[in-house]
């Protein structure tokens, strides 16, 4: 039986709505937020389009436009990431990141996906960008140490044979969030390493 399916008023556009680029966007969060995620996508491409006509003009500052561009392809990863097209969301991401003048939440984005996805190979570097990028950011770290901590040779013993790297991404993990959520399991990786 299919369900009917109304936009909340959130998602709605209102009779005055302005199809900006900002608009358009804060549209698609709230339509990903309500589960509409196909016509988030829509969204965010009419988002892109409105980004293209409202372009500066050569030799006017263009810091602003590309942030909402960067913004935009971030909101077109979240709605591809809800439909589990994860390759989708992380070129968005890769794209946002070219965009932003700040790229940290773009980093961590593509670097949380991979690692959700089992591509530590993969994660590893794109980790590595998002701690030099925002070094504040705890869980950037926690994954970094875990995707690193997953290719440690283990002796017969259970012990981990960890890098300098791992080490100091795992104990820089605890340092941000001495008491959070992967507290326990940083210091169980930390106990078996030798």
């Amino acid at each position: 039986m299919a369900l009917a399916f109304t936009l909340p008023a959130t998602a709605q556009q209102p009779a005055d709505h302005k199809d900006t680029a900002e608009d358009l966007r804060l549209l698609a969060n709230e339509q990903i937020k309500s589960g509409a995620t196909e016509e988030a996508l829509a969204t965010c491409d009419r988002a892109l389009a409105a980004a293209e006509k409202e372009k500066p003009a050569d030799g006017q500052p263009d810091t602003a436009w590309r942030d909402e561009r960067s913004k935009i392809y971030i909101a077109q990863g979240n709605a591809y990431l809800k439909l589990h097209r994860n390759d989708d969301a992380v070129e968005s991401y890769n794209r946002s990141a070219e965009l932003a003048a700040n790229p940290a939440i773009s980093y961590f984005n593509i670097c949380a996906v991979l690692y959700n996805s089992g591509l530590m190979e993969k994660a590893i570097p794109a980790c590595r960008r998002s701690v030099q990028v925002d070094p504040s950011r705890a869980n950037a770290w926690f994954i970094l140490g875990s995707a690193l901590f997953t290719s440690a040779p283990m002796d017969a013993k259970g012990n981990a044979t960890i890098t300098d790297e791992t080490r100091t991404a795992l104990n820089k993990y605890l340092e941000l969030e001495h008491d959070g959520p992967h507290a326990a399991d940083v210091r169980a990786m930390l106990q078996m390493a030798k």
